[in-house]
């Protein structure tokens, strides 16, 4: 019973400590079942998407930059399956203490959320795509124009952000669509020097309190004997 149980706990050890994938193109169905993937210090996961064009002809791409403090998810049609007409896409992203840059005395969030959305520049296009973020700015596209930019967030260690695309009186208002879309997340070090310095916790408070009390107490002591 004792071995069974043993090699129970292993396999359970196992089954959580399983490595997550890393972020590599791939397509958009294959996320939307319930696939992390880490990047850098950050993961991704709870991929979410319903639109116009199927998921399984959408690729996605992830990318990272400014020296592993920006990370970047792009969404585009395969060839021949059109443009994007309509869609709501979500996806939350994490940073992982103890990878880098995120380790200690570093503590990294993520403080800002931007979009970069190129319209097709077949000829007709026509119309204008909106794109509204939640917790971040809308963006009305025009045809030929790649939009966007950072809308700050409260920082966070862990960010949901919801992307949904449409045109003024719904899919067709504009022609043909995107031809990608991409969502950028931006970090930063909350730690670095000029950051506001972290409030002691109550426990931490509790600590110093009996440390000055020692300190205090063997002062008195030494102050005793030498009076002696």
């Amino acid at each position: 019973m004792r071995k069974f149980l043993f090699i129970s706990a292993v396999l359970t050890v196992s089954a959580i400590a399983a490595p997550i994938g890393t972020c590599t193109p791939t397509t958009l169905s294959s996320l939307v079942v319930g696939n992390p993937c880490m990047l850098g210090d950050t993961m991704f996961s709870n991929f979410s998407y319903s639109g116009n064009v199927d998921a399984a002809n959408v690729n996605v791409d992830f990318q990272m930059g400014g020296n592993g403090t920006e990370f970047r998810l792009i969404l585009a049609p395969t060839t021949g399956s059109g443009f994007f007409t309509n869609f709501k896409f979500s996806d939350t992203i994490s940073v992982v203490p103890g990878v880098d840059p995120n380790i200690a005395p570093a503590v990294y969030e993520i403080g800002s959320v931007k979009d970069q959305s190129n319209f097709s520049l077949a000829p007709g296009s026509a119309g204008q795509l909106a794109v509204t973020n939640s917790g971040g700015s809308a963006f009305n596209l025009i045809p030929g124009n790649e939009t966007g930019g950072p809308s700050a967030i409260p920082p966070a260690t862990t960010v949901t952000t919801t992307a949904t695309l449409s045109g003024p009186g719904g899919s067709g208002s504009a022609s043909p669509g995107l031809s990608s879309f991409e969502l950028g997340y931006l970090q930063a070090n909350i730690a670095a020097p000029g950051s506001a310095s972290p409030v002691p916790e109550p426990a931490s408070l509790g600590l110093i309190s009996v440390g000055l009390l020692g300190l205090g107490v063997l002062r008195r002591r030494l102050r005793g004997g030498s009076e002696a």
